[in-house]
């Protein structure tokens, strides 16, 4: 008895254990495509994005699970396709209701074969249009909320710019995407925090630095990007003021000479200005004046075609390292 008790118990085991929740049924492709052409899904489609209008996802939900398969699978393909491709803006409701498509598993698939393969794909891949127009809200949702707190000056950005280094980043790109469309007022406010506050211990990174800095045309800011390691984001901007040779760009060059890292860039894209601008002629004169670049800055004028203008400078400015300056132009 207690043999019979066990092999009923293994059956059922196996039964349960060897029987798929789900079973895809297969389509051809097709007649995929004639579903999805249909008129009169497409015309159910355009009734059920009055729920969506309305906010009324009960009633949507509703007249979706009352349709018959596989028209509610091609439904809620078209439905959710016609969302992405509007870009319309969901409501907290609506994408709750997006979002629960992904847990749906299609029923159907469409074989597709390739040199030597074949393998089967949803026919109406609606979870897959869920996913990113989730991913696509969220994104739109965090702009909103950094939007309106900068807005409101209740935006901390050394608060906002901490936690994992994931979300950093993924909040320091969305800075740099808006911060252009934000009003002078939160601009400013922005800005302060980072120019007149204590912030030795704390300050974003040099991308963001460069972008608040060009955007706001900050001098302070630029100050503090040229007193940090240089980088990629730091050098790009160096070569972005150049090729503007505005009063204010140039100074900032100037200034971006005092960095280390920077210096030679610096001074080299000084060097290539033709004609060269008269403050600039100043300071690459007092740079002459230091022996550490006096050969360097001589050098990189006379290969940019400045080699005259150089020797002039020589006879009549006793200031410059002459040695230095007359040992590089012969080389």
């Amino acid at each position: 008895m207690q043999h019979g008790m066990l092999s009923s118990l293994l059956l059922y085991l196996t039964l349960l254990f060897s029987t798929p929740a789900w079973s895809a049924k297969e389509m051809a492709q097709k007649e995929a495509e004639l579903w999805l052409e249909s008129p009169q899904l497409n015309q159910k489609v355009s009734q059920l994005m009055v729920y969506i209008e309305n906010d009324d996802t009960d009633s949507l939900n509703f007249s979706l699970n009352r349709l018959a398969f596989p028209q509610q699978e091609v439904v809620r393909y078209l439905l959710l396709n016609e969302l992405e491709q509007t870009n319309f803006i969901l409501s907290s409701k609506v994408a709750m209701f997006v979002e629960s498509q992904q847990k749906l598993s299609p029923t159907y698939v469409v074989l597709e074969k390739g040199d030597g393969y074949e393998f089967t794909v949803p026919a109406f891949n609606f979870p897959a249009i869920s996913s990113r127009l989730i991913k696509q809200w969220k994104q739109n949702h965090s702009t909103l909320d950094f939007v309106l707190k900068a807005e409101s000056k209740d935006l901390i950005l050394v608060e906002w710019l901490s936690g994992s280094a994931h979300e950093v980043q993924r909040r320091e790109t969305l800075l740099v995407d808006e911060f252009d469309s934000l009003s002078p007022a939160a601009t400013t406010f922005l800005v302060e925090q980072l120019t007149e506050s204590s912030v030795t211990q704390w300050l974003p990174s040099t991308q963001v630095l460069a972008h608040m800095a060009r955007s706001s045309e900050s001098e302070e800011l630029y100050d503090l990007l040229w007193k940090m390691r240089a980088d990629y984001f730091s050098q790009q901007e160096l070569e972005r003021l150049a090729s503007n040779r505005s009063d204010f760009s140039l100074r900032q060059i100037m200034t971006a000479a005092g960095n280390p890292s920077l210096n030679q860039q610096a001074l080299s894209l000084l060097t290539k200005m033709d004609p060269l601008p008269e403050n600039v002629k100043i300071f690459l004169v007092q740079r002459m004046g230091v022996a550490e670049e006096a050969s360097y800055v001589a050098r990189q004028l006379a290969q940019h075609g400045h080699g005259q203008w150089v020797r002039d400078i020589l006879s009549t400015n006793s200031s410059v390292k002459s040695s230095l300056v007359q040992q590089a132009l012969s080389k």
